[in-house]
């Protein structure tokens, strides 16, 4: 009896060691399993400020399925809330993907996939150079990345002689206010000889005691031209913080909207000729003037009214 259990015995043990031979057979265990890979369309760029650009990312899988996919800025991961000041638009294929940093990979695309990014430099200034990555990671987290460098250099052009603001008073104001000296942003009187701009003052059929008499409006003096920046007729994405050529404001001149001559008047409604009056002037309302060979352009940053007194102004950012 104890022969025949002690044969039994090893007639088990054989057939268990049989069994797990065969499942490890079906399911190896990969010790070093082969990581994903990634590439890149293209390789370092050269952009101006805000100038968008698309990378392809094309990702597969080693041994095992694909995970996730990160961006990662200067060596740091763009944190979730904040992929949309880098990325505009996602797609895989003629599907548009939702943004998230990381990119979580679908069970449709674990075995490989190419992702379009629609990018912009969010932040990077004129001469700076970041490295932009992608890293994309597998079920057992092992991981590949790829790399490229962003460097924003000079538009093409001339480069301005100065930036800077100033302030227009209300012409009605105390004497020597009313003009504005674009090359210094300093106030003037309005018919000074260094004036390029001037204030209207009020209006002087308006009583201040029940309403706002200052007319809020400019006009040019000293044989200067002004002109109202048409905004559709400019390049796309142009904005008065990307203008950064003289070639820029001359372009906005020649395609400037002419504006009226008209009339300042006194407290006593004599009437003064003024040069290409403006219409009220508002917040974010852009101009351009030229004396000679030389072209300004103006934003008009606040436009403040002072009741009960005539120290109404407007700050406006100045570049030439």
């Amino acid at each position: 009896m104890t022969k025949f259990f002690l044969k039994f015995s090893g007639l088990a043990f054989v057939l268990a060691l049989l069994i797990a031979t065969g499942c490890n057979e079906d399911n190896p265990i990969i010790e070093n399993p082969l990581g994903p890979e990634i590439s890149l369309s293209g390789g370092d760029l050269e952009l101006l400020e805000g100038e968008s650009f698309t990378v392809s990312v094309t990702v597969t899988p080693g041994d095992n399925p694909l995970s996730s996919l990160r961006l990662l800025v200067g060596g740091a991961a763009v944190p979730a809330a904040s992929i949309a000041d880098y990325v505009t638009k996602i797609t895989a294929g003629s599907e548009d993907i939702t943004q998230n940093n990381p990119l979580l990979v679908d069970a449709t695309r674990e075995n490989g996939a190419t992702y379009i990014y629609e990018m912009v430099p969010f932040g990077q200034l004129e001469g700076e150079t970041v490295t932009y990555s992608f890293e994309v990671t597998d079920k057992v987290q092992e991981k590949a990345s790829a790399s490229f460098d962003i460097t924003i250099v000079a538009p093409p052009g001339t480069a301005l002689d100065n930036e800077l603001s100033g302030v227009l008073f209300n012409q009605a104001g105390p004497a020597g206010t009313g003009g504005l000296d674009l090359d210094a942003g300093t106030g003037t009187g309005s018919t000074n000889a260094d004036a390029e701009i001037r204030d209207l003052g009020i209006d002087c059929n308006i009583n201040p005691a029940t309403a706002e008499n200052w007319r809020a409006q400019m006009g040019s003096v000293n044989g200067t031209d002004m002109k109202s920046v048409d905004v559709a007729a400019q390049p796309e994405g142009f904005s008065f913080e990307n203008v950064k050529t003289k070639e820029a404001i001359v372009s906005a001149y020649d395609t400037g909207i002419t504006l009226a001559d008209g009339v300042s008047t006194s407290a006593t409604c004599v009437e003064t000729a003024v040069t290409d009056v403006s219409a009220p002037v508002e917040v974010g309302d852009l101009f351009v003037v030229k004396k000679g060979t030389v072209y300004y352009m103006l934003q008009v940053d606040e436009v403040n009214k002072i009741s009960g007194s005539n120290d109404d102004n407007y700050v406006l950012s100045i570049k030439y």
